[in-house]
């Protein structure tokens, strides 16, 4: 009986030892990485080639992305509050523009925020962003918590200009993204999200660190284990 009682002892105590080994092989979150691309006076997306530069970047990075395009329903897992879905701005280009190929509805932002959130947490965003006058309003910027809060700020662009605007935070887990317009009428399209980049995996050394000491831990409760027999 003691000796089946020892050895149990020694079972949980091996197991809390491999599952402590585990947990401190997992890597940490990587850094947050933004991409951002301006254009000015531009009325559609073709004029738009910075911006399609810092989008092309992001959609590399983050692959794989869900995407809210406004021409269908906004997705059941994500919702938004703070604009309206139109596909007339009632001011033209300066006042933003669809930049779906192909679409015309898009999200019309008059001032203010415009907040999305989501259901299932998510660690890369971005979007596109037309109707940008950020030389004549307060700095227009992008905000979040991944633990604490991060802001990024929209580039310069004038006279109805156009940006994108993103970031990938490995290991995140963001349930709500603001847009901050200020006081500038502007449209938001092309909304991709999702988590991409999110899981974190263990480090080559970590995990070579792990396997020598899950081996050296098999050898020393065999020997144990003949000795208490």
């Amino acid at each position: 009986m003691k000796t089946s009682l020892k050895l149990r002892n020694m079972l949980l105590v091996a197991g809390t030892i491999v599952a402590l080994a585990c947990l401190t092989g997992t890597a940490k979150a990587g850094p947050l990485t933004t991409y951002t691309g301006a254009d000015n006076d531009v009325s559609s997306l073709a004029q738009m080639t910075n911006s399609v530069a810092a989008e092309s970047a992001f959609a590399a990075a983050a692959p794989g992305l869900s995407i809210i395009t406004f021409e269908t329903a906004v997705p059941s897992d994500v919702s938004i509050a703070g604009g309206s879905i139109t596909n007339n701005s009632e001011c033209g280009a300066l006042c933003g523009f669809d930049t779906t190929p192909g679409g015309s509805y898009f999200y019309l932002l008059l001032g203010g925020s415009a907040t999305f959130s989501f259901t299932t947490p998510i660690s890369d965003f971005g979007m596109y962003i037309t109707g940008l006058q950020t030389d004549l309003v307060p700095q227009e910027t992008l905000t979040f918590s991944d633990g604490s809060s991060e802001t990024i700020d929209t580039p310069t662009s004038t006279g109805g200009g156009g940006a994108f605007i993103g970031f990938t935070d490995t290991g995140a887990s963001i349930t709500s993204v603001s847009y901050n317009a200020t006081d500038d009428v502007v449209s938001l399209d092309d909304v991709l999200y999702g988590s991409a980049t999110s899981t974190a995996t263990p480090e080559p050394n970590s995990l070579l660190l792990l396997g020598t000491g899950i081996a050296g831990l098999a050898g020393l409760i065999r020997r144990r284990f003949a000795k208490a027999l």
